[in-house]
């Protein structure tokens, strides 16, 4: 069975990205030790990524172009994604998180990334879906922006499998 993992940078306050959807206050730290240690490993274990619009379109803008082009995108989007964003390998689907999920685990291939957070990280760590999460923890506190956990309705216990220090980063990676 394949593995669900959430895979992101986070401030010290738990946001993804500041409340303008930017990831400039990330960039400001050279993660040339996390990208070696944590995210080059990760990156070739994985095979298909699922995503909202909003990280979809902000990955995009960052990086120039449709990004992970040698792996399945799944888009969670009810808006119909502008041509260019098009791609053999990007699926856009509407239907619930859960349900492409489970399918997909079940199905043959590399683990599959959750990339961004909030509402789809949380609402799949509600089902137990989420088999591991990957954190790596930037040394500033942002005040605001975006969560990577919104309210849960029932706890979660994660058990924690290694705690390491990558130059300013704190890389922690937990298991259900």
């Amino acid at each position: 069975m394949r593995k669900v993992i959430f895979f992101g940078a986070i401030s010290m306050d738990g946001f993804l990205a500041d409340k303008d959807y930017s990831l400039d206050w990330l960039f400001k730290y050279d993660s040339k030790l996390v990208t070696e240690k944590c995210y080059d490993p990760f990156i070739k274990n994985v095979g298909t990524t699922i995503m909202g619009r909003q990280t979809y379109n902000d990955l995009i803008k960052e990086v120039g172009k449709v990004p992970y082009d040698d792996m399945d995108n799944y888009i969670l989007s009810h808006h119909a994604l502008p041509v260019e964003y098009q791609q053999n390998n990007v699926i856009q689907t509407s239907g619930p998180v859960t349900d492409l999920v489970r399918k997909l685990k079940v199905s043959e291939g590399k683990d599959i990334w959750i990339v961004g957070g909030g509402k789809l990280v949380t609402e799949l760590i509600s089902t137990k879906l989420i088999d591991t999460l990957e954190i790596q923890i930037a040394p500033v506190i942002l005040g605001d922006g975006q969560r990577l956990f919104e309210s849960v309705d029932a706890p979660s216990q994660f058990k924690l499998q290694s705690a390491e220090q990558y130059g300013q980063f704190t890389d922690l990676v937990f298991q259900l």
